[in-house]
């Protein structure tokens, strides 16, 4: 019996797990971290949204140069099809494309407005 109680004395006397206290952490520091962390996320979705699903550090540093490729309009005609107006390296495309073909409907130089 002295036994069984010297070992319940031992385990009542026993350290905490890992030897630590209670956590002084201030609810200020931990807002501040939660919101620098969904700041930091946010920025890293704009950037691979702007990049196509990546992100482009050369670009970054370079800073965003002129795109050769601008989509002008795009109209869905059907539930399955699409009609979309490209313009790239000044020429104009009408584009049909749907789920199973990509044709090019209509071609042409960009006419410069006159002044």
């Amino acid at each position: 019996m002295a036994g069984l109680t010297l070992l319940a004395a031992g385990a009542a006397a026993a350290p905490r797990l890992a030897g630590g206290g209670a956590l002084d952490i201030s609810l200020t520091r931990i807002v501040a971290a939660l919101v620098l962390c969904l700041l930091a996320a946010m920025l890293a979705a704009i950037l691979m949204k702007r990049g196509g699903g990546r992100i482009d550090l050369s670009r970054l540093r370079q800073g965003v140069g002129e795109r050769r490729i601008a989509v002008i309009e795009s109209r869905r005609i059907s539930p399955h099809a699409d009609l979309c107006l490209l313009r790239c390296d000044g020429d104009e495309y009408l584009i049909l494309s749907s789920a199973t073909v990509q044709q090019v409907v209509r071609s042409r130089p960009v006419v410069a407005p006159a002044p």
